[in-house]
């Protein structure tokens, strides 16, 4: 489970993202991502029911949960991001969700710079 300070709950906040927010697509994923004034990153999910019945659909968010706990320290600050499920998520395995979202926030400049750590 992410932390408190690290979700985007409200509607407003994902309608935020997605109005003035940009997004970058891969196979599995989408993510909009948009500045914001808060001092952590703030992350969203969205998985609808193209994707599947409600196992399948929690299932999904539970792996995509893990795949941004374990990639969270690595972006940067003063971001709201929503990531959205594919129809086709299903089919992917574990390793290439954590390969796509890292190539997916690196084509988005999210990622903090190496150099600075």
């Amino acid at each position: 489970m992410l932390k408190k300070i690290n979700r985007l709950k409200k509607r407003y906040q994902f309608s935020y993202v997605y109005k003035y927010g940009e997004h970058v697509s891969g196979n599995y994923i989408v993510l909009y991502f948009t500045g914001s004034k808060t001092k952590n990153i703030k992350v969203g999910l969205a998985v609808t029911k193209k994707v599947g019945h409600a196992v399948v659909r929690n299932k999904i968010r539970r792996r995509l949960r893990e795949v941004i706990k374990g990639q969270i320290d690595n972006l940067k600050q003063h971001y709201n991001i929503i990531v959205v499920a594919k129809d086709n998520i299903t089919n992917a395995k574990f390793d290439d969700l954590i390969n796509e979202f890292k190539k997916l926030t690196k084509k988005a400049e999210l990622v903090k710079d190496e150099e600075s750590i």
